[in-house]
């Protein structure tokens, strides 16, 4: 029984993605305050609906945990949406489908009397226990189930895939049959060479870098040939980042787009079902594992608050820690912010680190600019659009910093407090052009981010000056050199020359009038970390004294992506670690379970 219900809840998430919520249907309804939850992109969501003359009268959302930003606009109108409408057959919003999904589906529960539990009652003996289901996870769950294992999967959040609903497609590996299908001869032993020459020797972990040159490949040809995913047009690409002479990097439908990952996670989630329904996996969904079981130098389970389960093997694949303010500070900051999904909050860096785990690389991160910093700090609401004609960057004493048309995160760091303030004046305002992006949907932009938007951000005094004057500014700012700047930076625009860092004439615009306006801004990480947990060839943990603690196996970007490359970020590693550590720690738990 417990089986098929987990088996109608996998169905019920395919259905949220696919945008098929069931609605109230437009009848007297029962006066009275109800409660319901619903699931949303990676959280439960809360809400109370009052219904008052037999109509739905407010919608309010008690609590949730989606990603700042992406979600709000869900928030924002799909409860008026509802109450509008008298019903919940109301569109969702676009970009935060499964969050207004969730809002949907939790009024409906809400006013029909549906609650949601999660069971922990284990219905199989499991083999191998997966921490988390992001693509690592579910790759380990793939491949352990084709060993004949039983595989329990414990996920924190409501719904399987982490990051990689939002990732693009690309995944890099060397002597896979794509790379031969266009002609390109590679060979594990000249992958390593590259990251070698490129990534710096001694920077890297030699033991895993080789493993992972070695497996990698015959990763991508599982995802091809065995787990069927769609590569599109099988074409190489040089990768973004540090491009490598040689072509590793192919995409999944053949696209770097965010969610063209999901051609990853839809046939993974598909092997999940069918194990449930075989009876070989079972999914605990809002189950956090707290703690690592270990028994001298072997790891025998987990536990979940108070329950604990115990398997011959566990695999740690909680992702990154791009959603954790602490250990992102790890590599310098002393401001960053973040818009990457509340999962990947390095959970399991820190369970890692209870059982004697040792962190490396952690120095090294990929991160953006230009984050704009709110008053409630490290979630990112916006994102300056850095191509505004005439904008400069000045650092805390109002000196400019470079040419801000090529701007890299670099220009941020060794600046106190991690900060630079974009600094524009109103005759550059284009009322056309958002002056504030999204900082999840690429370059698409929200509506009213341009003039209203600086101004309502100024009023509430959230990461925004506005001063008539540019000495009142400067003053505003404490920026002593700010005046200054811009009167030498003017002076170059009328002489059409940058003297001081070579921007192209075509780029700047003189400072004409006021008001004048200084933006806040940051460095911020999306949803990829560098830094990782240390492990042995084989991918388990390996303490600071060099022991080993088997059974216990890492998977995916908690590995770090830095502990294979070094001081270089190459495209597709991300999905190259979930793929090739993934199937390792499979292997792994069926040679201990002797399957």
């Amino acid at each position: 029984m417990r089986t098929s219900r987990v088996f109608l809840s996998l169905l019920l998430v395919l259905a949220l993605v696919v945008g098929m919520v069931p609605a109230v249907a437009e009848t007297a309804l029962t006066d009275g305050t109800y409660t319901g939850t619903g699931k949303g992109m990676h959280s439960n969501i809360a809400v109370t609906v009052t219904v008052e003359g037999g109509a739905i009268t407010s919608v309010t959302v008690d609590s949730q945990d989606e990603t700042p930003g992406v979600s709000d606009p869900a928030f924002e109108q799909i409860p008026a949406a509802i109450v509008a409408a008298g019903n919940t057959d109301v569109d969702a919003v676009a970009g935060a489908t499964l969050t207004s999904n969730g809002i949907i589906e939790a009024v409906n529960n809400a006013l029909n009397g549906t609650t949601e539990e999660t069971s922990t009652e284990l219905t199989i003996e499991p083999d191998m226990i997966v921490v988390g289901s992001g693509m690592a996870g579910l790759v380990a769950t793939a491949r352990g189930v084709e060993l004949g294992l039983n595989v329990l999967v414990l996920e924190q959040s409501v719904r399987t895939g982490g990051c990689i609903h939002y990732a693009g497609g690309t995944v890099s590996g060397a002597g896979f049959k794509i790379q031969k299908e266009n002609g390109v001869e590679d060979t594990p032993e000249a992958f390593y060479a590259d990251i070698e020459a490129l990534g710096g020797e001694g920077e890297f972990n030699e033991a895993l870098a080789k493993r992972h040159t070695e497996e990698a490949g015959a990763a991508i040809d599982w995802l091809d040939e065995d787990l069927g995913v769609d590569f599109g047009d099988r074409s190489l690409v040089g990768g973004a980042y540090t491009a490598m002479q040689t072509l590793r990097v192919t995409r999944a439908l053949g696209s770097y787009s965010m969610g063209a990952a999901n051609a990853y996670l839809d046939p993974l989630n598909e092997r999940l079902e069918q194990a449930i329904a075989d009876g070989k996996a079972q999914i605990m969904y809002n189950t956090k594992v707290t703690e690592l079981l270990v028994e001298g130098d072997k790891c025998v389970g987990v536990k979940a608050g108070d329950l604990e389960f115990r398997a011959p093997s566990v695999v740690l694949a909680t992702g990154g820690y791009s959603y954790n303010e602490d250990l992102l500070k790890m590599a310098g900051f002393e401001n960053v912010i973040s818009c990457a999904p509340s999962t990947s909050n390095g959970s399991g860096f820190l369970l890692a680190q209870a059982v004697g785990g040792v962190f490396d690389n952690m120095d090294e991160i990929v991160n953006y600019y230009g984050g704009g910093i709110p008053t409630n700090g490290f979630d990112m609401y916006y994102q300056v659009n850095n191509s505004y004609p005439g904008m400069i960057y000045v650092n805390a004493q109002g000196d400019r910093v470079g040419a801000e048309e090529s701007a890299t995160s670099a220009m941020w760091y060794g600046q106190e407090e991690s900060k630079l303030y974009a600094v524009i004046s109103s005759n550059m305002i284009d009322k056309e052009q958002a002056f504030i992006k999204h900082p999840m949907m690429n370059s698409a932009v929200l509506e009213n981010n341009g003039w209203d938007k600086l101004e309502e951000l100024a009023a509430e005094g959230n990461c925004v000056y506005k001063a008539d004057t540019l000495e009142e500014l400067a003053e505003m700012i404490g920026a002593e050199n700010l005046t200054a700047t811009v009167e030498a930076y003017n002076k170059d625009v009328a002489a059409g020359e940058d003297t001081a860092f070579g921007r192209s004439p075509e780029s700047m615009v003189a400072f004409e009038e006021g008001p004048y306006y200084a933006v806040v801004t940051v460095p911020y990480v999306w949803s990829g970390t560098s830094g990782g947990v240390r492990a042995n060839e084989d991918g388990y943990l390996q303490r600071e004294d060099g022991s080993v603690i088997t059974g216990l196996s890492l998977a995916g970007e908690i590995l770090g992506p830095s502990n294979i490359l070094g001081k270089i970020n190459f495209g597709g590693i991300n999905h190259s670690m979930c793929a090739t550590w993934g199937i390792i720690a499979a292997e792994n738990a069926a040679e201990l379970a002797g399957k």
